[in-house]
């Protein structure tokens, strides 16, 4: 565990033992600290850990901690001190225990690994301060969805070195099909995260398209090359503008028009299924809105998943592209 390398968390549990009892031996501060931390410590440490809350200047603490003779045993000699007046106020201790969870499920990926490490030596010091106890730590009050950690994420560090130094990087890619795999030599412009996958987007040398999109779980070999590329201005922000997921087409995008049930379409208010969604019928009746998009097969998945809620109004091409699917699907359970 991180703590066991950190002293801030044993000064947590020093500071709330003394502050609850009014002596404390220091066997028993041993095994608090252990018990909480799940590590190991001596009693050495733990006497150096109070001399360090009574005498480190950087600490600043200047604890009054005195030891006394008759019950072998350490003390505040003033039993309103706590060492919580020189760490965070409530409000940032609880934004930082929210930011932790909301982050948990980044916590595999080798790039956010030592961001996360370090977020997580101060929660669990904040635990301690706040004497949270182990039931209650175990209690999660923020749950965000977890998610697999998926092959091609440890290239992230090595594709973001590329990024911030404007160098190539050579890879062989394996599609999903049966194609044969091939080196690729890319201008890295962007990182992206989809639907829990990782994509880098960049310019081939030899091809005029100014985009093209590789996901990180089918690249091999990856290495980043001493050639250089000047960097070029691209707004990703309109590119993705008219998409329902990664997939970016040379098409212009169309106007869709969808029917929601209105039990849906109360849904579709509070979170909306594309950035350019505007309300056509908003009754008792139906939800009826229009969207702007570029047609992907990310689109038809989406529309796919709302099931018997949703009814494509136009135009007939889409109505016509969804029935097929629909009857390739019925297929499936004759």
């Amino acid at each position: 565990m991180a703590l066991s390398k950190h002293p801030f968390g044993r000064y947590q549990v020093i500071d709330r033992e003394l502050g609850r009892k009014e002596w404390v031996k220091t066997k028993e501060l041993k095994e608090a600290i252990e018990d909480e931390l799940s590590i190991t410590v001596s009693e050495r440490m733990i006497n150096e850990d109070i001399n360090a809350m009574k005498y480190d200047p950087l600490l600043g603490y200047s604890a009054p901690i005195e030891y006394n003779s008759h019950h072998k045993a350490y003390y505040y000699t003033d039993r309103s001190y706590t060492i919580k007046a020189f760490g965070l106020k409530e409000n940032d201790i609880n934004a930082l225990m929210f930011y932790a969870k909301t982050i948990n499920q980044y916590k595999e990926y080798e790039v956010f690994r030592d961001f996360t490490n370090a977020i997580e030596k101060i929660l669990d010091a904040v635990n301690i301060r706040k004497g949270i106890s182990r039931l209650e730590k175990a209690r999660s009050v923020v749950q965000t969805e977890r998610t697999p950690k998926l092959t091609g994420s440890e290239l992230i560090p090595t594709i973001i070195q590329a990024l911030d130094t404007n160098c190539i990087i050579e890879f062989n890619y394996q599609k999903f099909d049966d194609s044969p795999s091939k080196f690729t030599k890319l201008q890295p412009y962007l990182l992206k995260e989809d639907r829990h996958r990782w994509y880098v987007l960049g310019k081939l040398e030899k091809y005029d398209k100014p985009i093209t999109t590789y996901a990180l779980d089918r690249m091999t070999s990856v290495k980043i090359l001493d050639e250089k590329f000047k960097p070029i201005d691209f707004d990703f922000d309109e590119y993705f503008k008219y998409s329902f997921g990664i997939t970016v087409t040379d098409d212009e995008p169309i106007e869709i028009i969808l029917s929601f049930t209105a039990l849906q379409g109360k849904y579709l208010k509070a979170l909306k299924i594309h950035h350019t969604q505007k309300t056509i019928i908003d009754n008792e009746n139906e939800f009826r809105i229009s969207v702007m998009v570029k047609l992907s097969w990310e689109f038809y998945e989406k529309i796919l998943g709302y099931g018997e809620t949703v009814k494509i109004i136009s135009p007939y091409s889409i109505i016509a592209e969804m029935k097929n699917k629909i009857d390739q699907i019925s297929k499936n359970y004759r």
